[in-house]
């Protein structure tokens, strides 16, 4: 797999959008609401290349996954206190239509919070069980639930991965 990840760019968000759709499609038919068609918006992927945090993998010049890695302070996550202390970065919109490049996106985001000596932070729908099995092969614990406001409203599953403090 010949693959280049890169940050995104606004001339990117039309075809996250279309990759967008493809997991949507997707978890559907997977009996996972987790995402009602027409999330992410094209709003909220223009709001993550502002905030220079919506990374895209391509192969042969086609978006075959893409992830946000967001490095402020997730509101959702700060409503409740399970966490362990210290900085963090939450991880959301993680799509792939290649086999292992869910794990690569994942692991980029791990390698990412190294270099800050920070934790990370992810949560998906309880019916995404690929998702729930990554996150869980990667050595992420989960904390407890947090309301992420998907379709049929139940609580999503929260994990963290505690990293140790990198002393530069």
């Amino acid at each position: 797999m010949d693959l280049q990840i890169k940050k995104a760019t606004y001339d990117d968000i039309d075809e996250c959008m279309e990759l967008a759709d493809f997991a949507n499609k997707l978890m559907l038919s997977r009996n996972n609401p987790q995402w009602d068609c027409g999330y992410p918006t094209a709003e909220i992927l223009r709001e993550d290349v502002d905030k220079n945090q919506l990374i895209i993998a391509l192969e042969n010049e086609e978006i075959v996954g893409m992830l946000v890695i967001q490095l402020d302070k997730d509101e959702i996550y700060e409503e409740y206190d399970f966490w362990s202390p210290g900085d963090y970065i939450s991880v959301h919109r993680v799509v792939s239509k290649r086999r292992g490049l869910g794990r690569k996106l994942l692991n980029l985001s791990i390698e990412k919070a190294k270099e800050m000596g920070v934790n990370v932070r992810i949560d998906t729908h309880v019916k995404n069980l690929n998702m729930l099995a990554l996150i869980e092969s990667l050595g992420f614990v989960e904390v407890g639930l947090t309301k992420q406001g998907y379709i049929d409203s139940t609580l999503a599953p929260t994990y963290e991965l505690v990293l140790e403090k990198i002393n530069r």
